[in-house]
């Protein structure tokens, strides 16, 4: 996520670190109200032992049959470690049409990577178009904090053109 001046973010700058979890053995019943409960669209399915085993989705819950979250969680966990270019990222939710990815720290879980997350660092972020300080905010900053220009513009791309 730079433009000329502006550091890359990494996974770790806007992942989700307290994650909503289930365990294999829990009912799908018990997946589908902590999905609804929370309004998430996906759970990381973790063992006894917190490795992360699967993930469950709302498309999982409403597709397959099975009492169990093992029996209709996706094995198959697409994971990012916590210094992953965002634009990566972005690349890999595109790429493999999902929308959220597990971090990963030596195995263990650390975080939730989601769509919503770039699209609310593309909303959040505005660049300064004199000196390239990004700052990130929910309303256009009047003047930018480091060199005090008054006109800060929003930063639309995840990555420079032709990156």
């Amino acid at each position: 996520m730079s433009l000329d001046n502006s550091p890359k973010l990494n996974v770790r700058d806007v992942m989700t670190t307290q994650v909503i979890t289930v365990k294999e053995n829990q009912t799908t019943q018990q997946a589908a109200r902590l999905l609804s409960q929370y309004r998430i669209s996906g759970l990381p399915v973790v063992n006894d032992d917190n490795v992360v085993v699967g993930v469950v989705t709302e498309y999982d819950v409403i597709s397959k049959k099975g009492q169990r979250v093992r029996d209709i969680m996706t094995r198959a966990v697409i994971s990012v470690g916590e210094d992953t270019d965002l634009e990566e990222v972005r690349r890999i939710l595109v790429h493999e049409r999902i929308k959220r990815l597990i971090v990963l720290d030596r195995g263990k879980l650390v975080g939730i990577v989601s769509r919503a997350d770039l699209v609310k660092e593309v909303a959040e972020r505005w660049v300064c178009h004199v000196c390239g300080e990004v700052t990130h905010s929910e309303e256009q900053p009047d003047s930018c904090p480091r060199c005090g220009a008054g006109e800060v513009f929003a930063s639309t791309e995840l990555a420079p053109p032709g990156s």
